[in-house]
């Protein structure tokens, strides 16, 4: 699937890799000598002994929800599973009182410290990063933003070696996965939005069921999917398991490619990159199975469902009302999988 997406793609995809393996890697490293010379593994105990509990660290650090969960969640905090964002957000309290001006958070002006001042542009250089609002990045973009990132980099300890391999970095469907959920935050109160005008969109429609088709490969032999009264019911499906978050909705793009729905149109639509070319977006969340499987149920009509109906199950007919029903029965007894597909086919194509 990477090989799929073209020169500007990757560009894209490139600079986020390198922010998010290099630009992390030294944030982390900055923030644990900032405070106090911290081991990886004392990090959960400065957290508790800073914060006490998850409602006085938001008021503090003035954080999201999300990032307040991540500094208390169950089994206790891990400095490894943090973003630029929120290290970020960390080292500026550790630097209260340390005599550091606004101005020099904000990069108008220039603090003393050689290390600290390329934090700050490595925290610029990834908020101007992740709000440009673009998937694509021309070629001259990517090599003045590229030495850019690998000079505040080297600035701040990164090896060359290590930048170098980033450059050169092969991507697979995962990885590009991974990259794509990176840096499309959007705050708490545009998510809520978003997750409102996908639902009330894709209910109004009707779409449940195709949603659940997709969603199969995600939720194998789970009953839940199957017995969800609504899409927001559906949505709050995907939340628990994991698949669907504030900084990760790519789940809900390719849904939208998929099914075709061009139409929707969020309210927020402009803070959502991704959107301003759906219609040539490359699925990650999906795999070719599922994507057959869904064709298979547009290009079911009432006469070939009642085939399949007779041959899988005669003599007690389940008398399907649409191909999505069909579907959600036969992928969970195993009547789709890969090795059924053909025989599938070739009975439909029988007169």
């Amino acid at each position: 699937m990477a090989s799929h997406y073209d020169k500007e793609n990757i560009n894209r995809f490139r600079i986020s890799y390198l922010l998010h393996e290099e630009g992390t890697k030294a944030m982390r490293s900055f923030f644990l000598k900032a405070a106090g010379g911290l081991e990886p593994e004392e990090f959960n105990n400065y957290v508790v002994e800073k914060f006490v509990n998850e409602e006085t660290c938001r008021q503090k650090l003035r954080v999201f929800q999300d990032q307040s969960e991540s500094l208390f969640p169950k089994g206790g905090a891990d400095i490894n599973k943090l973003d630029i964002s929120l290290l970020f957000t960390l080292i500026k309290h550790s630097f209260e009182g340390k005599g550091i001006n606004k101005s020099d958070w904000t990069g108008k002006t220039t603090p003393g410290d050689p290390k600290l001042a390329n934090i700050i542009l490595l925290t610029i250089f990834r908020n101007n990063f992740a709000h440009s609002y673009s998937s694509r990045m021309t070629q001259d973009d990517f090599t003045t933003e590229w030495s850019k990132l690998s000079k505040i980099l080297q600035e701040l300890g990164v090896d060359k070696q290590e930048i170098d391999l980033c450059a050169n970095k092969q991507f697979d469907n995962t990885d590009i996965q991974k990259i794509e959920c990176l840096y499309l935050e959007i705050s708490y109160d545009d998510y809520r939005k978003f997750i409102t005008d996908f639902e009330q969109w894709y209910g109004q429609r009707e779409l449940l069921n195709r949603l659940q088709v997709l969603l199969l490969e995600h939720f194998p032999k789970d009953e839940a999917l199957q017995t969800v009264p609504g899409t927001l019911e559906l949505l709050r499906l995907l939340t628990d398991k994991g698949l669907l978050n504030r900084t990760n909705i790519s789940v809900l793009y390719d849904a939208i490619k998929v099914t075709e729905q061009f139409g929707f149109k969020p309210k927020i639509i402009e803070k959502l990159p991704a959107f301003k070319d759906i219609k040539n977006r490359k699925v990650v969340t999906f795999s070719e199975h599922t994507l057959a499987i869904f064709d298979l149920g547009k290009y079911l009509n009432a006469a070939k469902i009642k085939k399949l109906d007779g041959r899988y199950n005669f003599p007690v007919l389940k008398k399907y009302p649409d191909s999505w029903s069909l579907i959600l029965d036969f992928v969970p007894r195993g009547l789709l999988d890969k090795d059924k597909m053909d025989e599938v086919n070739e009975m439909l194509e029988e007169r």
